[in-house]
Order: structure tokens, then C-alpha cells, then sequence
């Protein structure tokens, strides 16, 4: 009995995927014979059909332009640090995001919702995210809607459902008064506006805010899709739309993977300063995806910024995947009491990897050399007795040959130049793969 509901389950597993493959394709395969986007770049992504290809520069002044080009340049994999730093720097004292890059404009809606949301999918916290509620919040109309126009009293369905997205990302949940009211609003007037756009930014939402997409809902979507399996931006104009059709699959592809594409960005690990051009990135990134080093709080990574000798024991402790022997504090080194590494690095110095400076010093904030490091990876390889007979001018010269001809040494190694988190992560990542 087991193995037939088994079978079952994975023969209905198997269809729904076929069946979700089947109505993408058709979209997705018309959006990639357009000149793509930003925005269209993003819904291929999020259909799991990513394109590679220079994503066009930002040549204007508009904040909206540089948050719809975040988006764009995430899914591209490029380094988005400059982007998101100037984003954060146009919210403004009343809590918006200006309409203009230099700190300008308080009228554009759109503007602050798409800075909210932009920097939301980049994993970037730092701007004030309190005075950006209260300025969405004091600017929702009295029927529960959104205007484009801040003061203006018409709501506009798709910023309202682009505003119950931002609401979700600053903490409103589907329970909040603000938010029903706005999803009141929308069900009330959805019909009327007839759009693909207003259907597929109503779908975001909700997936958005945990709701489930019922199938009038669905079916409305999906009476704007043609043959080619473009998208109408209305049902009387008979033909193919490209912005109609990157807001239909970027709707149809939340549908199906029942999750939000802001989400699923925000989750993922993107550091905005490290693009996937990047020479380290392969290294970087699957040291990251084994917890083996991580980024900052504010999701950058720092490539160049130079590396602790406690920081470096980290990346060697939880690389060679010993960090469960971090139980007892080390008591020898003056320097360690209270560190937050001192653990760490008697798991390090208890193997034989590192020593300190001196008797009774480990220097955990100071900077690691490349000396160190060369040391350090032939010890963990277990060929210290080979350089130990290699006689030269420096300590460190037989460290250095013997990493070096078992290609242990990351790119532009110098050993009396400090080493940076690139290169450090290089050196983990070439221990562990070889």
C-alpha cells in the first residue's frame, strides 16, 4: 500500500511539472526574442530560465530606473554595492525614497515602494525602516488604495498591490488593518481596470503575503495570454505586449513555485559588492554555501579588506569541519581572554596549525601574512617534515615551496604581504578541494 500512494504521489509530482514547464515555456520562450530589460532579465530568472548577457546601464535620474535596475543586475549576478548605496542614501528625512537620485521629489509613489522592495531582494537593511512605514502608511487613501501621485486621492490598483508587498516587507502581515483594507480596495475595483498588469501584480502580492491564488484569479491572468504565449496588455487590443508579458510570467512563476520572487532574492545568497565575474567567485561562493566564511550584515562580502589571525583559524577550523572540538577556551594566550575566537583558535593551535607570537601572545586581531598561511596549509597537509628540510634566507621559505608545488597558494601570494578575504578563501577552498 505504501508503494502505490508512493507511486501516486510522484506520478501527480511528475505532471504538475510538466503541466508548469508547459504553460512557462511558451512565455518564456517569446520573452527571450525581445530586447530584454531589466524587468525581463528578472522574470526569466524567476521563471528558472536565467540569461546571460550585459544588462543595460542606468543612464538617468530617476530612482525608480535604478531600483528596477537592481533588480535587473541581481539576477544578472553583477556587483550592485554602488547601486544599493546610492538607493539608500535618496530616502529622505520623512522616510521616502526621493523621486530623483540627488534627493529630490517627494511625489512619486512608485519611487518609495521600489526602494523598499529593491533593497529588500538585495538583502540590504541599513535605511530606516520605521519612517518608511509611517510615510506609506500616512500616504494610503481612505478607500484603501494607493495613489501614483502622493495626495492624490484616485487609487491605482497596481500600486496598491505593489504596496501590500512593501507592507509585508516592513513587517505588516495579512492581519494588519492597513493591509486588508488594501486588498478590500483591489477586490472591489480589479474588475473594472481589466488589465494583465493589475491581475499580475494582485497574484505577487498575495503570493507575497502568504495568500493563496484562487482559480477565477488565475484564470482572469491567463485570459491576456495568446497562442505564443505572449501577453495582451488588455483583452480589445488582440496583440503582444512585452511589458503585459514579463508582468504575466513573473505572476505565473510565483504561482507555480508558490513563492515570492522578492523572497526567494532576498534569501539567496548575492553579496553586492562580489559579481559573478568575479576571478574567486566559484571559491567564494562554496565556502559560503558550506558555512565555511560568510559576509556582513549589511551583505557585502569585502574582498579586499585584509584578515585576522583569529578570523583565519575560523575559515581553518570550519573548513577541515572541526568545530564541534570547540568546547575548551585556551588558557595560555593573554590575548584570547574574552576574544570572541578563543575557542576557535585553541581547536587550531591544539592540531599544530598556528602558533603565537610569542610564549604568551597570539595576536587574534592582528593581520595574517601570506608566511602564516603557507605555513599553516602545509601543517593541515601534514608536510611540515618536508619543509622542515629545506633550508633558506627566510623562516618561511620551505613553507612557501612545499604549498606551492602542491598548488596551495592563492593568486598574487607575496609572503610578507597581508592577505586578503579573497585570497584567504582561495587558500581554504584549494586545501579542501585538493
Amino acid at each position: 500500500m505504501r508503494r502505490v500512494t508512493l507511486c501516486i504521489f510522484v506520478f501527480v509530482f511528475m505532471l504538475s511539472n510538466i503541466a508548469y514547464g508547459q504553460n512557462l515555456k511558451l512565455t518564456e520562450d517569446y520573452l527571450k526574442k525581445q530586447d530584454l530589460d531589466h524587468w525581463g532579465f528578472l522574470a526569466l530568472y524567476s521563471a528558472e530560465n536565467p540569461i546571460s548577457g550585459d544588462l543595460e546601464k542606468v543612464d538617468s535620474e530617476l530612482t525608480t530606473d535604478f531600483e528596477g535596475y537592481l533588480l535587473g543586475a541581481l539576477v544578472s549576478g553583477e556587483n550592485v554595492l554602488n547601486v544599493v548605496e546610492k538607493l539608500a542614501e535618496c530616502q529622505l528625512e520623512s522616510g521616502k525614497f526621493s523621486d530623483f537620485t540627488d534627493g529630490t521629489g517627494e511625489d512619486l509613489v512608485n519611487a518609495h515602494i521600489w526602494g523598499i522592495i529593491s533593497l529588500y531582494a538585495a538583502d540590504y537593511e541599513e535605511y530606516d525602516k520605521v519612517s518608511a512605514l509611517k510615510w506609506l502608511k500616512e500616504n494610503q487613501n481612505k478607500d484603501g488604495g494607493f495613489p501614483i501621485y502622493a495626495g492624490m486621492g484616485t487609487s491605482d490598483l497596481d500600486m496598491s498591490s505593489m504596496a501590500l508587498i512593501a507592507y509585508d516587507i516592513l513587517g505588516l502581515d495579512r492581519e494588519a488593518d492597513e493591509v486588508k483594507q488594501t486588498i478590500a480596495y483591489i477586490e472591489k475595483n480589479l474588475s473594472r481596470k481589466e488589465s494583465c498588469e493589475a491581475y499580475a501584480w494582485y497574484i505577487l502580492a498575495r503570493i507575497k503575503l502568504g495568500l493563496s491564488i484562487d482559480e477565477d484569479l488565475y484564470n482572469d491572468l491567463m485570459k491576456f495570454r495568446l497562442q505564443d504565449g505572449s501577453f495582451m496588455h488588455l483583452e480589445s487590443m488582440k496583440k503582444s505586449n512585452y511589458m503585459a508579458t514579463w508582468h504575466g510570467l513573473l505572476a505565473l512563476a510565483d504561482y507555480y513555485r508558490k513563492s515570492s520572487i522578492f523572497d526567494r532574492l532576498h534569501d539567496e545568497v548575492n553579496f553586492v559588492d562580489l559579481g559573478n565575474d568575479h576571478e574567486a567567485y566559484e571559491a567564494i561562493m562554496a565556502l559560503v554555501n558550506e558555512k565555511i566564511i560568510s559576509g556582513y550584515s549589511d551583505n557585502t562580502f569585502r574582498p579586499d579588506n585584509s584578515v585576522k589571525r583569529g578570523e583565519f583559524c575560523k575559515f581553518m577550523v570550519y573548513g577541515m569541519d572541526l568545530q564541534d572540538q570547540a568546547l575548551l577556551e585556551n588558557s595560555k594566550f593573554k590575548d584570547l581572554k574574552g576574544h570572541w575566537a578563543n575557542k576557535i583558535v585553541n581547536v587550531a593551535v591544539d592540531n599544530g596549525w598556528i602558533k603565537g607570537v610569542t610564549g604568551y601572545y597570539f595576536a587574534p586581531e592582528g593581520k595574517i601574512k601570506g608566511s602564516e598561511i603557507a605555513a599553516i596549509l602545509v601543517r593541515v597537509k601534514g608536510l611540515e617534515d618536508k619543509a622542515s628540510i629545506i633550508h633558506g634566507d627566510n623562516w618561511y621559505d620551505g613553507y612557501v615551496q612545499i604549498a606551492e608545488e602542491n598548488d596551495l597558494l592563492y593568486t598574487n601570494f607575496h609572503p610578507e604581504g597581508y592577505a586578503s578575504r579573497v585570497q584567504c578563501s582561495e587558500a581554504v577552498y584549494k586545501l579542501i578541494k585538493n
